[in-house]
């Protein structure tokens, strides 16, 4: 049976009404956020592989901290502080990927087994390979799949047009080393490369650090995806 014209309006309010709460309670998220200095920073430290997966009043992480030490030229103890955090947090990002993932439950346990096992060469290629999946999963579209020069999950992000968190994108809306053309890899201050790893290029990224990194972004990734939702 056809909607009446009275139905319709009626339902296109009722969504308007729930994107408008939805909306408001993001706000709320991340009202305790200077956004333009979280936007510098998160992209500023995307720069050297890693990625924040908390945003909350309670995170664990001090993004200050982490820009600190990147102006002060302190790469080495970058590393050591959030290595740190992402270790003790790998539990908890392979609990919620399976919960949010279910049918890539096979896949996801293998990547955190031969993490924990030290077999750093496939858990780097596992993790890339979920993060494209669940971009898949959600949004039809993937991250290292460019579309004029950036991720293609990038364009259907923005479509949802979250006003109060798009500044959460940062490390989407600029390209990193991780997703950077090879000829464009020296301006990088590392070099963990997606497409080198991939095609066989790059044969000494199988390291502890590495495979951190790519769990920071696919755990941030996660978090870009079903707070989007």
């Amino acid at each position: 049976m056809e909607k009446s014209s009275f139905q319709i309006s009626y339902d296109s309010l009722v969504e308007i009404v729930v994107k408008m709460i939805k909306d408001g309670e993001i706000g709320n998220r991340f009202s305790h956020l200077r956004k333009d200095r979280v936007e510098l920073i998160i992209n500023k430290i995307s720069s050297y592989g890693w990625y924040i997966d908390d945003f909350s009043k309670e995170s664990k992480i001090s993004s200050s901290k982490c820009l600190k030490l990147i102006y002060s030229n302190f790469p080495e103890k970058l590393d050591d502080y959030l290595s740190d955090y992402y270790n003790k947090k790998m539990i908890q990002i392979e609990n919620d990927l399976k919960s949010s993932y279910p049918k890539r439950n096979a896949i996801i346990t293998e990547a955190f087994y031969v993490h924990k096992n030290k077999l750093f060469h496939s858990s780097i290629c596992l993790f890339i390979t979920i993060i494209d999946g669940i971009c898949d999963d959600v949004l039809d579209a993937k991250f290292f799949k460019n579309v004029k020069d950036l991720p293609e999950i990038k364009v259907k992000l923005e479509e949802k047009k979250m006003k109060y968190s798009d500044f959460l994108l940062s490390p989407i809306k600029n390209k990193g080393a991780i997703n950077g053309w090879e000829k464009e890899l020296n301006k990088y201050p590392i070099r963990l490369n997606r497409h080198e790893i991939i095609h066989g290029k790059d044969i000494n990224y199988g390291n502890e650090i590495n495979s951190l990194k790519i769990v920071s972004m696919l755990s941030y990734v996660n978090f870009v995806l079903t707070h989007f939702d």
